[in-house]
């Protein structure tokens, strides 16, 4: 195992120092063999470190998910409300398969019983996704007038991730098939519903 070289590093930089450590350990060892041990000498930093901000491996897991999921400006424009969100659905499942359905299904045991780590998960994955359909995938139909805010619910907003998640989590696996599914059967008519012109 490669270990960094040990720097004073602090705030932002060690945190992403640490997350990056956190999936090459993962990458190496897969998710029954990741410890705290191993995650502080890849990142060149001590386990006190780690357990300041981290109480397990499964939270340093949540937390190395909720940093490598697609970001909004990744989304590429496609033209329509359809192509973006498969164009992001398709970045989602990317990342969940690298993940591995095993790992979310661990982290999903630990954020049941856990409120921190449940904090962690819906924060940085579900939130941060919700927003790149937000203020991504949304914002763009909004400008080409195939929907308006008045269409979108809470619950709605959230659907695509949803489905994509509960997929995942089921199958292991979500096909280009399934995606495009979940759009044409579910999503795109629930917008209708409400008025949308999708």
């Amino acid at each position: 195992m490669e270990r960094k070289t040990a720097s004073r590093r602090r705030g932002d930089e060690l945190e992403q120092a640490i997350l990056d450590a956190v999936w090459e350990e993962f990458q190496a060892v897969g998710f029954s063999k990741l410890t705290m041990e191993g995650v502080a000498k890849r990142a060149g930093t001590s386990k006190p470190v780690l357990y300041r901000r981290w109480s397990s491996p499964v939270d340093l897991m949540i937390a190395c998910a909720a940093n490598r999921i697609p970001k909004a400006e990744s989304v590429p424009d496609t033209g329509s409300l359809r192509g973006d969100t498969i164009a992001l659905l398709t970045l989602a499942h990317e990342r969940m398969r690298m993940v591995g359905q095993t790992a979310m299904l661990s982290m999903l045991a630990q954020v049941s019983v856990d409120p921190e780590a449940r904090k962690v998960l819906i924060e940085g994955i579900v939130v941060n996704l919700v927003k790149a359909l937000s203020g991504t995938v949304y914002t763009r139909a909004i400008a080409r007038g195939e929907l308006a805010g008045e269409h979108l619910t809470e619950r709605l907003t959230r659907l695509p991730i949803d489905l994509m998640r509960n997929e995942f989590i089921l199958f292991g696996h979500v096909s280009e098939d399934a995606i495009e599914s979940m759009l044409d059967e579910v999503i795109l008519p629930a917008l209708r519903a409400r008025g949308a012109k999708v």
